[in-house]
């Protein structure tokens, strides 16, 4: 019984002592597995940072969002940081910057396979570059920002405006306040000076001189008149011509008044002197002559010299061994007008100047030849021609204009005989097209060349069929009808 006792309490005792103990192994048990984890972590925590880092961020950047100025250089390298292994040399950028418009634009750093992903973002926050001047008008004048403006730079499109509308009602010298804004809202305010002043003095009227014109022809009263003003760059001009009457002889007055904004008005009077036109009610044939001289001149001439009838000869410098039949034709009364000296389209209508230079040659040699001056001009191809768009635009618009600013006057045709179409046209033809006109002031076109020997076998049908219709021949003169064309270019 004492044996069992014993047992019992010494199990008792290895049961009380072998429970810390087991405690003490398992907590050190768990601290080794800590110990190892941590160790595992020290090992390898390095190189899986240096290999995320590898991965995802070698390019170091300034900033992923880049704020670019509209409309100057875009530099990419300049928000590279550092690289991480390498330089910002060796970073490819891809994505494309429009630095003319605003926007948001991607863009990406490429290195070693890896990339970091930016945003550029254009825009305009430079406020204009405004340069202003002073400004002097008078008191009438509407004010506008316009006039105070020197010069304004800016990235994008620019208005201007008064900072302060001011009201102004007395002369003198003030500050105004002009204001330029972009279109991003950006402005800059700069300050002028206006000087005002009052206007008492009238319009000068320019041109207006005393007039001279044959009975029924057309008068453009504001012709070469100018109006100038001190102040007022467009004063206002009105004429009063109800009382001229252009077909009835006589002396006429007509009155123009200026007037400048500010209400200053000047008044002049024009003497317009209507002569009698004995041409106007007469049945006339202007027979007309192009290209010459040449060796059918002389036919032509002693074909008119027998019907005693008086022609025009529009003729050119290309066949000047025939002048002497221009002399003749001119001692003759006939009239020597000038069709230009080349007669090369693509020269004459190159330019206003190059016809001018070419209406120069051909009038000194007229003259030369003559003894006279002419002023009467056939354009080739006459006015309404379209070749010479091909050269100059819009070209006959200007000289029909400036021929006669210059004291010239154009001549075009009526009646074509239509031997421009070919030589040797028969005669029949010719005499059916000439004389198919019944106008009463009738100019026939036709040519005098070598080749144009059948409107010399034409001619004298030509006179005797108008001479029998109650026609008389003239020569043409600046006063003379002109039967303009339309102008086509």
């Amino acid at each position: 019984m004492q044996r069992s006792t014993n047992k019992r309490q010494r199990e008792e005792i290895i049961r009380r002592q072998s429970g810390p103990r087991k405690q003490r192994m398992k907590r050190a048990r768990r601290k080794r597995r800590i110990l190892i984890a941590v160790l595992c972590l020290l090992i390898l925590a390095p190189v899986a940072a240096v290999g995320m880092f590898y991965q995802f961020h070698p390019v170091f950047l300034k900033n992923d969002v880049i704020v670019q100025e509209l409309k100057e250089a875009f530099h990419p390298e300049k928000n590279i940081r550092y690289v991480l292994g390498g330089s910002p040399s060796q970073v490819v950028v891809e994505g494309k910057v429009d630095t003319s418009r605003v926007g948001d634009y991607p863009v990406k750093y490429k290195f070693r396979g890896q990339q970091r992903k930016a945003t550029v973002q254009v825009r305009d926050t430079k406020a204009p570059e405004l340069m202003v001047r002073s400004y002097t008008t008078d008191l009438a004048e509407k004010l506008k920002p316009e006039f105070f403006v020197k010069e304004v730079k800016d990235a994008s499109e620019v208005s201007v405006k008064f900072e302060k509308e001011e009201i102004f009602t007395k002369a003198g010298t003030y500050d105004i306040n002009i204001q330029a804004e972009d279109e991003a809202g950006n402005s800059t305010v700069k300050t002028a000076q206006v000087t005002l002043k009052k206007d008492e003095s009238a319009p000068q009227i320019e041109g207006a001189e005393d007039v001279t014109i044959l009975q029924g022809k057309s008068l453009d009263f504001l012709a070469g008149i100018t109006v100038k003003d001190d102040m007022d760059p467009a004063p206002v001009l009105d004429v009063d011509y109800k009382q001229v009457d252009l077909n009835a002889p006589g002396t006429y007055t007509a009155v123009y008044m200026a007037k400048d904004r500010s209400g200053n008005e000047n008044r002049l009077e024009r003497k317009i002197v209507v002569k009698k036109n004995e041409e106007l009610n007469q049945k006339i044939v202007y027979l007309t002559f192009d290209d010459g001289p040449s060796e059918n001149t002389g036919k032509i001439l002693d074909i008119l010299k027998e019907y005693n009838v008086k022609a025009t000869f529009f003729v050119t410098g290309n066949n000047q061994k025939y002048d002497k039949l221009m002399k003749r034709a001119h001692d003759e009364g006939h009239a020597i007008g000038l069709h230009t000296y080349s007669h090369d389209y693509k020269e004459v209508y190159a330019s206003e100047k190059a016809y001018f230079e070419d209406l120069k040659k051909i009038s000194d040699l007229v003259e030369k030849v003559t003894g006279e001056k002419s002023y009467i001009i056939r354009f080739p191809g006459g006015s309404s021609n379209t070749v010479s768009a091909e050269y100059t635009k819009g070209l006959m618009t200007l000289l029909t204009k400036k021929v006669q600013e210059k004291g010239y006057q154009y001549f075009d045709w009526n009646c074509d005989s239509t031997d421009a179409s070919g030589n040797n046209v028969p005669v029949e033809q010719l005499i059916k097209n000439a004389t198919s006109c019944s106008s009463q002031h009738i100019n026939i076109l036709m040519h005098d060349t070598d080749a144009k020997d059948t409107t010399v076998k034409a001619l004298p049908k030509i006179i005797k069929y108008y001479r029998e219709k109650g026609y008389t021949f003239k020569a043409i003169t600046v006063d003379s009808y002109t039967a303009h064309h339309g102008v086509n270019n």
